[in-house]
């Protein structure tokens, strides 16, 4: 069976924290706003064809990969509405990616960001791993993902939000909607490293 998560709003929705926890943002001496190269994370291991992989294998490898796109793709779209200031509505990309409390959660950092006209300079970096639960319908992956480098600006281009932490291992839950993988909830742990966690970086 698949293990459960718990929802809780942190790592790549740790403003969702902060914010719904009345922190009043820090702001700090004006700085560039412009994006610095972000390292590219090494590939995850992903499953891959084997010459004795039977039906049932294959649709595992099949199913994970598919939702290691979807959460990619929605960390892409998410990243993209953060650096231009956020949102009012989910997107196409992110209704065809996301579901359920991780959605939302995506939805209320969004929105915050839209009304305070804050932004991000740059993407979050992201690694996402297979965890190992799986069913038909609903399977696990691990994402580890480092915001040291990202910074939330407002209008006038003074970080906000400095009060938090940089580091998280999610652990993932994603579910088949209609034919189609979808993440559904999120369950996040700050680190100080990635050093023995699922990501190993």
């Amino acid at each position: 069976m698949v293990k459960r998560l718990r929802v809780v709003a942190c790592g790549l929705v740790v403003l969702a924290a902060l914010l719904a926890g009345g922190c009043t943002p820090e702001s700090g001496p004006a700085q560039s706003t412009s994006p610095s190269p972000v390292m590219s994370a090494p590939p995850s291991p992903t499953p891959s064809p084997t010459p004795t992989e039977n039906a049932q294998e294959r649709q595992q490898r099949l199913d994970f990969e598919a939702a290691k796109g979807a959460y990619l793709a929605a960390t892409s779209e998410f990243d993209r509405l953060l650096m231009s200031g956020g949102a009012r509505e989910p997107t196409p990309a992110l209704l065809a990616t996301t579901s359920g409390d991780y959605r939302r959660a995506l939805m209320y950092v969004l929105q915050t960001f839209k009304a305070n006209r804050w932004h991000s300079d740059r993407p979050i970096p992201q690694i996402v791993v297979i965890r190992g639960g799986w069913s038909p319908n609903e399977l696990d992956l691990a994402a580890c993902e480092d915001t040291s480098k990202v910074r939330y600006l407002d209008r006038r281009g003074k970080e906000v939000l400095t009060d938090r932490e940089r580091r998280y291992v999610h652990s993932l839950t994603a579910k088949k909607t209609k034919g189609q993988w979808k993440i559904a909830t999120i369950d996040s742990e700050a680190v100080e490293s990635f050093t023995h966690e699922a990501c190993g970086k």
